[in-house]
């Protein structure tokens, strides 16, 4: 798309003043089309009472809700940069991404102020902050309502919108630049790939500090000039009633909140609720590759079809989706190209073949335009003719879908011989009796190698080590069984559910 959330905004506010885009049930605030634009007016008049640089950087560090999604798309309206901090991460990288992004101006919800407190005294700054009440939010009725005088940057689809920091297990965070036409791109990927209309109503479970609840469920809505409804975050008790209620069409979500979702299913909590979501017509999944049992599970657990994805911060979110019936859906599959080019490559570059398994590597208009202030990581991260890697493992099949097997960084090697950690994982899932997984490579002088896993067990299940180990054998013969087995309580994860496979071996590792 070669238009800036400015003119998208303004023109969805002229064709559909009074169709609801945003739905808050935690507040009961509604923003029309129409109240999107005049928010984004008004906040637009407030960041220039703070007489800030052109194109300044506006960091924000909220929960999801109405508010928040005022900061974040009028952010993007005046022309500014936004630069959204994890309310989950490390104090450490918080630190970084501030000191990294040159942010201006952070908005903060109550809640998150004694962090952010904190985060300023570690960096030395004295950065301006806007306390945000989550129910009434930042003082706008005084601002001046002026849409002809509003005092915006001047801003193209190639300009910065947001600078978005990766999550840094490895080394410091790396700060991705988006641009207008990147974020928009994204989200007509989405609307590509699932078909989206007017109609539709969108329900945001994942944080707006995450690509995928920034693009998926909060951008895709605004394209497709749908509605999204926004609670302050995920809960489980509240997920069946709030669909039902506002008559959600579609969710994204990550495998382990999908693995939630089935226990409590299972549990025969929320079997009503289920029998009352007809209005629901699929579910998405990206973020970490969701195991094929789980997805059959869902499918027929729930009724409706579970669209396995893949995505990127650096693309915006999706690059890869199977389509929506009646096509085919392959389980263990992260779908076809919408939107962008995709290929599998080998260490010299060169595509491979169907079948063959590589890096795959991605080009289009939802690509970042750099990583900010790392020019080595920024030159990089591309192939010497311009597509991006993005460390992946996988393979093409003869019909053209992805399957991926794998983090480049997270291959086990044992003996000379490539494992992946996925082929573990799904085997592990398949077992009843656990919640979590995460296989990973553990030293061995003799392999340099072996088979690691961690798993978190079911509440109140009884499974030793000598159980585990005589599922693997059965499940994936001798040489895939793991050599260490470690019963954890919780497992690291991302902002988005991603489980943290190098953290968790970093960490199990060490402690050994």
């Amino acid at each position: 798309m070669s238009a800036t959330f400015r003119s998208l905004i303004d023109r969805s506010a002229l064709e559909s003043p009074a169709r609801i885009y945003l739905d808050d049930p935690d507040s009961a605030l509604k923003m029309s089309y129409l109240d999107l634009k005049e928010n984004s007016v008004r906040f637009t008049n407030l960041l220039a009472s703070f007489n800030l640089p052109a194109q300044s950087h506006v960091a924000f560090l909220m929960d999801n809700g109405y508010w928040t999604a005022t900061v974040l798309l009028g952010t993007l309206y005046a022309g500014a940069v936004t630069v959204p901090l994890n309310a989950v991460a490390s104090r450490r990288n918080l630190a970084y991404a501030v000191k990294n992004a040159s942010v201006d101006l952070i908005f903060v919800s109550s809640n998150h102020r004694e962090l952010l407190a904190q985060i300023l005294a570690d960096t030395g700054s004295q950065i301006p902050t806007v306390e945000v009440d989550m129910v009434t939010g930042p003082d706008l009725a005084w601002l001046d309502f002026d849409a002809q005088n509003a005092r915006a940057a001047d801003v193209s689809a190639d300009s910065a919108a947001m600078i978005l920091h990766t999550s840094g297990t490895v080394g410091v965070p790396k700060g991705a630049v988006l641009s207008h036409g990147n974020l928009l791109a994204g989200g007509q990927n989405v609307c590509l790939a699932q078909n989206l209309t007017p109609d539709d109503i969108a329900y945001c479970i994942l944080p707006l500090y995450h690509i995928n609840g920034q693009v998926v469920t909060t951008i895709a809505p605004l394209v497709s000039t749908s509605r999204v409804v926004m609670p302050r975050k995920f809960s489980l008790s509240s997920f069946w009633p709030t669909v039902v209620a506002h008559k959600c069409t579609w969710f994204s979500t990550v495998p382990t909140i999908t693995k939630y979702l089935l226990d409590d299913i299972h549990a025969k909590h929320a079997e009503k609720q289920i029998r009352d979501s007809s209005c629901l017509r699929f579910a998405r999944s990206a973020s970490s590759a969701m195991p094929a049992s789980m997805l059959i599970d869902f499918e027929k657990s729930v009724g409706i079809p579970m669209i396995e994805s893949i995505g990127l911060t650096e693309t915006a979110a999706p690059i890869l989706a199977n389509p929506m019936p009646p096509a085919t859906r392959k389980p263990g599959s992260v779908g076809l190209p919408f939107g962008n080019e995709v290929k599998i490559i080998d260490n010299r570059e060169h595509a491979v073949g169907p079948n063959e398994t590589g890096e795959i590597i991605v080009r289009g208009a939802n690509v970042i335009l750099e990583y900010y202030n790392a020019p080595e990581a920024s030159a990089a991260a591309f192939t010497a003719d311009g597509w991006f890697r993005t460390g992946d493992l996988g393979y093409q099949d003869d019909d053209g879908y992805i399957f991926v097997t794998g983090r480049i960084k997270e291959l086990i090697i044992k003996g000379g011989e490539n494992i992946s950690p996925r082929e573990i994982d799904d085997v592990l899932y398949r077992n009843k009796a656990i919640r979590e997984a995460a296989s990973f490579g553990y030293p061995d002088d003799a392999y340099g190698q072996v088979v690691a896993v961690a798993v978190v067990l079911k509440q109140d299940v009884e499974f030793t080590a000598d159980d585990l180990l005589a599922f693997c054998k059965a499940e994936l013969g001798g040489f895939l069984c793991p050599s260490k087995i470690f019963f954890v309580d919780d497992l690291p994860k991302g902002p988005s559910g991603k489980i943290q496979r190098l953290e968790v071996a970093k960490k199990l590792i060490r402690e050994c």
